[in-house]
């Protein structure tokens, strides 16, 4: 018997080492070059599921041999930075007697093209837009035409008396609707068929602030990718997700090499204007565990992390379940809040507000 008991806690353990090593190359791999290695570096997405492999074991441990425990624990906190990134436990505050900022970020899918609504009512995007109280907007895939005409969006967004609206390469809009004067617009130049990045500076009283909004490369899943995704969740046999995870795999990795170099013209840009007052947001296409979130937030508040808690999933379709829709704020704000709005659901993306104290 203690020779079987032996052999069972040397399997556990060996399972448990394999377990570790996937968990902290997963939460590290925000510091692997996606350009020279995009499959390793997409090991992020894999970081909730090696994170719930460790618990196990600690779990584990902890019933059958406890000293064993203090590896899998010693693990986590290797990959601590990581964890609180992806779940985060931020903590609302009140003001404290400075003037308080609301931007929002969404990504509007077209301004709903793809959904049915009541014409009566009125587009549920634009509703929700103008309802939102926000001092600042920022969009993606925010395209008035088709089913939703300019005059439309003039009319139900007419209480922000700034606005700037940029079509990329592809078409995709990219736009910003403010209550401060909108100084300019530049558009960050970097390579990419259907998205981008727009650097803008508002006058925010005596100061000036730097706010870039950015639509980073999509993942670029069609019908049928979200298919085999769906096939291998409802039927998880050893083949299926063996070519399914294979073929997903590698269509991702190509969309994160491309995402790398916008990552890194967005973070040069943001050295290049740094300013006591800076916001950056909008949809990164990537999670927080990943390239072009670390390298775009380097100097900056994840605001999310500061402010909400839990793993604030954005993207609502195909049981594709991450947070992929990013604000981060420089050193003159002080962070209030920070919400993943589910009321709403009119996009693929939910959008994502914040509360800011400008600090004087």
């Amino acid at each position: 018997m203690k020779r079987i008991g032996c052999l069972i806690r040397w399997v556990l353990f060996t399972l448990n080492v394999l377990v570790a090593i996937g968990f902290l190359i997963s939460a590290y791999s925000p510091y692997i070059s996606p350009v020279s290695h995009p499959l390793w570096a997409c090991a992020g997405l894999f970081f909730p599921f090696l994170f719930l492999g460790n618990l196990f074991f600690l779990l584990i441990w902890l019933c059958i041999r406890w000293k064993y425990a203090f590896f899998p624990l010693l693990v986590f906190i290797a990959g601590w930075s990581s964890i609180w990134t992806y779940c985060p436990l931020g903590t609302e505050k009140e003001p404290d007697g400075g003037e308080v900022i609301k931007l929002l970020t969404y990504n509007t899918q077209d301004i709903a093209a793809m959904r049915d609504y009541d014409r009566e009512q009125g587009n549920p995007v634009l509703n929700y837009l103008r309802n939102s109280d926000a001092d600042i907007i920022c969009l993606q895939e925010f395209t008035p035409g088709g089913k939703v005409k300019q005059k439309e969006v003039d009319q139900a967004l007419d209480v922000y008396p700034y606005h700037k609206m940029i079509r990329v390469k592809g078409g995709s809009g990219l736009a910003c609707y403010s209550r401060y004067p909108i100084l300019s617009e530049t558009c960050l130049d970097y390579s990419s068929q259907y998205n981008g990045s727009v650097l803008y500076r508002l006058k925010l009283g005596k100061d000036t602030l730097v706010l870039i909004n950015n639509h980073l490369e999509s993942n670029k899943l069609d019908a049928h990718d979200k298919v085999v995704y769906n096939d291998i969740l409802n039927s998880p046999r050893e083949e299926n997700v063996k070519n399914g995870g294979r073929y997903l795999l590698h269509k991702l990795a190509e969309a994160v090499a491309i995402r790398a170099p916008q990552a890194d013209s967005v973070a040069y840009a943001i050295l290049d204007n740094r300013t006591r007052y800076m916001l950056v947001c909008g949809d990164f296409n990537d999670s927080p565990i990943s390239y072009a979130h670390r390298v775009i937030g380097q100097g900056l508040n994840d605001v999310y992390a500061k402010a909400a808690s839990g793993p604030g999933f954005t993207y609502n379709e195909n049981h594709f379940y991450f947070r992929i829709d990013h604000i981060f704020a420089s050193d003159g704000f002080r962070i209030l809040k920070c919400q993943v709005d589910r009321s709403i659901k009119a996009s693929d993306h939910y959008p994502v507000w914040c509360l800011l104290e400008k600090k004087q």
